[in-house]
């Protein structure tokens, strides 16, 4: 019984959360945006932030958390409207892939892909990037100029291509005027990386092992392109830069377990209470007439009780 009120509770709460976030919710947070757009607050041309708020409220409603619960349901009013708004700072699309809107330990949080890091490097000033993996065997070798990394050649023959032998990896960005800049990374700095995050196990068969390639490539474009937006961005941007990676690294499974316990700790079970019958009152007029008497027969005096 207990149980089954505690789980009507927390359906009522989710239900009242869901209810809130609706099409009148949005249309507030974009009214904020356009408040602070008047302020000074600006985008480049490529972003519409009414577009991307409504776009990503269309994917909210149908998404749901790793227990398939709505995310509507099981995350804060107050964390979904941060998240969103941190997504407009970021420049990011849900719909085009450049975030991923996740859902633990009943909030909401906006994580920045490779793609929407691409998108803002551009428009910090980069043209283009590419990166390549560098296996066993090839040979590779750069140089620092001033702090400044500056890849020199590397020669890959096809037949070192194995993804057990990946021993490093790097990323050339291309700059609108001409200059590049690299990032070289280490297989053991990559594996560090990958250890901060969620869902990474060193002896699993998860998409880190299975594309170790796609994924170390990944890795370091990542931490080049975040380099240009700290360069190159406005103060909004690098704000929400600052705010992502407050949460990039967030055990999220900890969390999780953190937020159930407290939900059930902060959850009232109401138990029927079991009836018991209750003794009936007698009236003390009755009560006299249940005392003993004393009744005289031919055997002697007797003690008997009045009938009821």
């Amino acid at each position: 019984m207990a149980a089954k009120n505690e789980v009507a509770a927390q359906n009522t709460q989710g239900t009242q959360v869901a209810a809130k976030v609706n099409d009148k919710f949005i249309t507030g947070l974009i009214q904020q945006v356009k408040q602070k757009q008047e302020l000074g607050l600006t985008f480049p041309a490529r972003y519409n932030p009414a577009n991307e708020l409504m776009g990503a409220y269309l994917v909210l409603k149908e998404a749901t958390d790793k227990n398939g619960k709505p995310v509507l349901d099981v995350c804060s009013t107050e964390s979904i409207a941060t998240a969103l708004m941190r997504m407009v700072n970021g420049h990011l699309s849900v719909l085009q892939g450049q975030c991923y809107l996740i859902p633990y330990g009943g909030k909401l949080q906006c994580q920045p892909s490779v793609y929407g890091n691409e998108a803002n490097a551009k428009d910090c000033g980069m043209k283009d990037i590419n990166a390549s993996v560098i296996y066993e065997g090839d040979t590779f070798k750069y140089h620092k100029e001033d702090g400044i990394t500056v890849i020199d050649v590397h020669e890959q023959d096809f037949m070192n291509i194995d993804l057990n032998k990946i021993k490093g990896v790097y990323a050339v960005a291309i700059m609108q005027d001409g200059k590049k800049k690299a990032e070289v990374m280490n297989m053991n700095q990559v594996k560090t990386a990958w250890q901060q995050g969620y869902g990474y196990k060193e002896n699993g068969n998860g998409t880190h092992q299975r594309f170790a390639d796609q994924m170390a490539m990944k890795t370091v474009k990542n931490r080049l392109t975040k380099d240009i937006i700290r360069g190159g961005g406005n103060a909004e941007l690098v704000n929400a830069y600052d705010n992502f990676e407050e949460h990039e690294y967030d055990d999220r499974t900890a969390l999780d377990v953190a937020y159930e316990i407290e939900q059930n700790a902060n959850s009232i079970p109401f138990e029927a209470i079991e009836e018991r019958p209750v003794p009936p009152t007698i009236p003390k007029a009755q009560a006299k007439e249940k005392e003993p008497v004393k009744v005289e027969g031919e055997q002697g005096t007797e003690e008997q009780k009045a009938p009821f």
